[in-house]
């Protein structure tokens, strides 16, 4: 129940990471999401940290707040490094090895020798399972207050600015 639970969180955390990721570009949402949605959990938070950056070198505040955008690339770390038990949960599979502890293997193929071998199994506490999905159950209660946060860029006022610079003045 765990698994599906976390696995469940994450889908959420990459839906408000696309949107802060969309708000951070400046571009609608329905806009946004076509170019987000063929991007992975990585490229994504690659792409939050390169547009947070932008915005404190260039903007210097002026669109949003640094305070705000340090809190993004603080958070964005910690998502990220939930993003390996993610994975782990999506591609390993899990089996109890008591009523504390489960067992996941990939079924690599690789020699015992081979480094791959070496990360092909891993056991996991289920006290530790519960910490992270609280840790991203709660980045995810904030990914929404920040997303509300930033104004949204409206289609209409995209459309006119566009259609301005194209008439001319």
């Amino acid at each position: 129940m765990l698994i599906g639970m976390f696995v469940s969180e994450w889908a959420t955390a990459e839906f408000y990471l696309g949107e802060i990721l969309g708000r951070l570009l400046l571009a609608p949402e329905y806009l946004s999401r076509t170019y987000t949605d063929s991007l992975g959990a990585a490229q994504i938070q690659d792409a939050i940290r390169q547009a947070a950056r932008i915005h404190k070198d260039r903007y210097s505040g002026k669109l949003i707040s640094n305070d705000l955008l340090d809190e993004i690339l603080v958070l964005n770390s910690k998502i990220e490094k939930l993003r390996s038990t993610r994975n782990r949960f999506a591609h390993f599979c899990w089996m109890r090895s008591s009523d504390e502890e489960i067992f996941g293997t990939n079924f690599s193929g690789a020699a015992p020798s081979d480094k791959r071998h070496k990360r092909s199994f891993t056991s996991l506490k289920v006290v530790d399972i519960r910490q992270q999905y609280q840790e991203l159950f709660d980045a995810i209660e904030r990914l929404q207050e920040i997303a509300g946060s930033i104004p949204e860029v409206s289609e209409d006022a995209a459309i006119a600015a566009f259609k301005a610079q194209l008439d001319g003045p």
